[in-house]
């Protein structure tokens, strides 16, 4: 296990993005910054990292100002020792936006990111301009995922040692698995993107950090009534092929979020953001782009 969290001063796949460290309760969170226009905040999912969304700067960034963090716990971004409860990565996102200066600002969200995002805009329906949920977390989040590995390792959230001496003594082998049941096409799952993912989920307190945001998973359906009361327009985009939470979970969020619309990219699983960026990217300019 790594001991000293040595954050990067420039990403291989994009030298020049600027990286930042914002202080919050808790800690140091690590962000990305770039483009110029409205603000869009671009939160990655359970396990992410910012190169997640290594394949929307470009795009994006002619239009907007993107602000891509590593949530607490995850990537370069401290590791405190607390409860990694759905409310306490909402009043993350909180403190993360006031200490940028940003008052209000469009939420890009993948699977756990995506359920930060919807949780985010009804707690602070007036920090919020438009949702994107990306295979999106539905509120009754354990009972809707379909994948046998990841069923099991949920299954153990209630005893929290187990989980994290899973997550501690993770191989590449297991990462590459593990990554491998988030794509479609296993292909891109190469033995770089394997690596980076290895280092950083070996750096010091990350398996405590993803046992203990297992642990209060079920924490997230206390907002399963509220989901209906979301007045923002939010779009839905899907992985046809997703292994993890099938199209009809999407279709179900679809149908709890009123002023919603669901695009399904086809040949893609959990992460279409990263596996078909053409298509999503032009999916999200033009749901970003009405008025």
């Amino acid at each position: 296990m790594t001991n000293v969290l040595i954050r990067p001063t420039s990403f291989d796949w994009n030298p020049a993005l600027e990286l930042r460290l914002a202080g919050i309760d808790g800690g140091m969170i690590f962000y990305a910054v770039t483009g110029e226009g409205p603000p869009v905040l671009l939160l990655h999912g359970f396990g992410g990292e910012i190169w997640m969304w290594e394949r929307q700067v470009a795009a994006l960034s002619k239009r907007y100002r993107l602000y891509i963090p590593d949530l607490l716990g995850y990537g370069y971004s401290d590791r405190p020792k607390i409860d990694y409860t759905p409310s306490f990565f909402i009043e993350m996102i909180k403190q993360f936006m006031d200490q940028l200066g940003v008052s209000g600002a469009s939420l890009i969200g993948n699977s756990m990111g995506a359920g930060i995002a919807w949780a985010f805009a009804l707690a602070h329906p007036e920090r919020v301009d438009k949702l994107v949920l990306i295979d999106g977390i539905p509120p009754q989040v354990v009972p809707a995922v379909r994948n046998r590995l990841l069923r099991w390792f949920l299954a153990m959230r209630h005893i929290p040692l187990l989980t994290y001496l899973v997550v501690a003594l993770r191989t590449r082998r297991m990462v590459r698995v593990a990554l491998t049941q988030a794509v479609y096409h296993d292909r891109l799952i190469t033995d770089a993107v394997v690596e980076r993912q290895y280092r950083i989920g070996h750096i010091a307190g990350t398996a405590r950090a993803i046992a203990s945001t297992v642990r209060y998973a079920d924490e997230v359906a206390r907002y399963a009534g509220a989901l209906e009361t979301l007045r923002k327009p939010t779009l839905i985009i899907w992985g046809e092929q997703d292994e993890l939470f099938p199209v009809a979970v999407g279709e179900q969020l679809h149908a709890s979020i009123r002023d919603s619309e669901l695009v399904v990219i086809e040949g893609s699983g959990h992460m279409p953001m990263w596996e078909k960026p053409d298509e999503t990217n032009q999916a999200i300019l033009e749901f970003l782009g009405r008025e």
